[in-house]
């Protein structure tokens, strides 16, 4: 007897093979689709009315679909931010929802201090120049001995802490739960957020999007960010007023920014950071990587099976249906 249907959106999962003959091997029958662009939720419910297991990539998840969804089981994210799915909605009607945890946060460290580097030193305009048959430079600034303030000490923190190391960088750390061993043994200092504004060369976020951090560097955030600054963002676009951040660097007031995700992100996004010399702006890609892609297309099919065999899937975020 077979598992139930599965619908896969998500690209990374789409296109890695193991993983979809893991689910079909297993008695899935999996659908491959393509949500249009704009989304269209008519289309959502439509496709969605009678599968097991969704895997979207950031499409919502709404109270509406899930109870359009009948026979949802689970919604298997192919990353670690599910702030575009109803968990509490989910957790009603006994649908689980799992992350890929332990998948990509090596991938987004590297992708971070690529983009640190970039901005600290003009990297992009220049390239772009020389593309152009030109040769225009620019004198950055180093990170070398620079104090780092992370906002979010999960694994990709802490990848990103083991990165700065290399730098010989201060690394300062705003985090609601701290783990003092490794501060202990990488040379962490806890501080508050308003010390990190007021301290760090480099303010990385790699903090979730909640209800309680959404919008954490507003404007007046922002203004307090020590003069020369720059902001690096591989976590969620709300964290951010994009307003604000841009107004800071064309105004001369910070140095720059470094974002790989944005409030409305995709083609033709509206975001007033797009454009803004001094804020480099790359299209959400930081878990990109070949290795990582793998890692976390084999962790959403292996929790679409566990969970479709009445098992308890890895990566569960809303742990009271299982």
């Amino acid at each position: 007897m077979g598992l139930g249907k599965v619908l896969v959106t998500a690209a990374s999962v789409k296109g890695c093979e193991p993983a979809l003959r893991l689910m079909r091997e297993a008695g899935c029958d999996v659908h491959l689709a393509t949500s249009p662009q704009p989304l269209d939720e008519n289309w959502q419910l439509e496709q969605t009315r009678d599968v097991a297991a969704l895997v979207f990539a950031m499409e919502p998840v709404s109270a509406r679909l899930l109870e359009n969804a009948q026979a949802l089981k689970i919604i298997a994210r192919p990353g670690v931010g599910y702030d575009t799915v109803d968990v509490a909605a989910a957790t009603r009607r006994g649908v689980a929802v799992t992350i890929a945890e332990s998948t990509n946060h090596e991938s987004v460290a590297d992708f971070t201090l690529g983009l640190l580097l970039m901005a600290a030193r003009g990297m992009l305009p220049c390239a772009n120049s020389v593309q152009q048959h030109g040769w225009d430079r620019v004198t950055g600034t180093e990170a070398w001995r620079k104090t780092l303030a992370i906002v979010g000490l999960g694994r990709i923190g802490k990848a990103v802490v083991k990165r700065a190391q290399g730098f010989d960088m201060r690394v300062l750390v705003v985090s609601r739960r701290r783990d003092e061993d490794f501060a202990r043994s990488h040379g962490v200092e806890y501080v508050d957020l308003d010390t990190a504004l007021r301290e760090a060369d480099f303010l990385s976020l790699h903090a979730p999007l909640t209800p309680e951090t959404a919008n954490l560097l507003d404007a007046a955030a922002i203004a307090k960010m020590k003069p020369g600054a720059y902001l690096v963002n591989t976590s969620r676009g709300g964290l951010v007023d994009e307003e604000a951040l841009a107004a800071a660097v064309r105004s001369g007031r910070l140095a720059g920014a470094a974002v790989d995700v944005l409030r409305s992100q995709g083609a033709n996004s509206p975001s007033p950071l797009i454009g803004v010399p001094g804020i480099i702006v790359t299209p959400h890609m930081a878990t990109l990587s070949r290795e990582s892609m793998e890692r976390v297309a084999m962790s959403v099919a292996r929790a679409v099976v566990a969970r479709l065999r009445g098992e308890r899937p890895a990566g569960l975020v809303n742990p009271q249906v299982a």
